[in-house]
């Protein structure tokens, strides 16, 4: 901060300027902390949602297992090799206290399996359509991890802001502040002495008189 006149002008833009940063660190202050309720919640849900998609996981590949006893694993290999399904997926925003986070979602219906019946059993019918809900799962769960990341960085960004406010800046202000006033107040004495002093020379005059 560069050098500052001490003068009532200067005084009041800087107690102006503290006023702002203190109400600052304040506004900042509540963000920071609702923010790290938003980020305890959504990692609480994305902890939760990596273990339901661990759960589905673990039983869709069950009967993928299953149809792997009945068709071997070499069909298997081959139905997936000759299985092409297209899949789009539609990404939006939305904000949490200015951070913006994304909102992922499967389109479309639900896709029918496109390989032929003829060699293959309801275990592997049951185990397509239990991986296609998983992508369902591993949006939400992709969906979380990113906002966790993003509102995590928000917190930290805003910590720094709150440190250098309370740290630099309302110090630097406080300091300025009182330095001034000090200052002011030494030119209001040293003018009312002054002042004392040329009343004394004038009464002094008047009495010769």
């Amino acid at each position: 901060m560069p050098e500052i006149s001490p003068t009532r002008m200067n005084l009041l833009r800087l107690r102006r300027s503290l006023q702002l940063a203190e109400s600052g660190r304040e506004i900042l202050e509540k963000k920071r902390d609702v923010l790290m309720v938003e980020l305890r919640n959504f990692a609480y849900d994305m902890q939760r949602t990596r273990e339901e998609m661990n759960r589905a996981l673990r039983e869709a590949y069950s009967y993928v297992e299953r149809a792997a006893v009945y068709l071997g694993l070499e069909n298997i290999e081959k139905i997936a090799e000759s299985t092409s399904i297209s899949i789009d997926f539609s990404v939006d925003y939305r904000s949490v206290m200015g951070v913006v986070i994304p909102l992922l979602k499967v389109k479309g219906g639900e896709p029918q399996p496109n390989y032929g019946f003829f060699g293959t059993n309801i275990y592997l019918d049951i185990a397509f359509i239990k991986i296609r809900n998983l992508l369902d799962v591993i949006c939400r769960l992709a969906e979380l991890e990113e906002s966790v990341y993003r509102i995590a960085n928000a917190v930290e960004s805003t910590q720094r802001r709150v440190n250098a406010l309370k740290q630099i800046h309302i110090p630097r202000y406080r300091e300025l502040v009182k330095n001034i006033e000090a200052i002011l107040e030494e030119r209001e004495r040293e003018e009312f002495v002054r002042m004392k002093k040329v009343k004394n020379i004038i009464e002094r005059r008047r009495a010769r008189l």
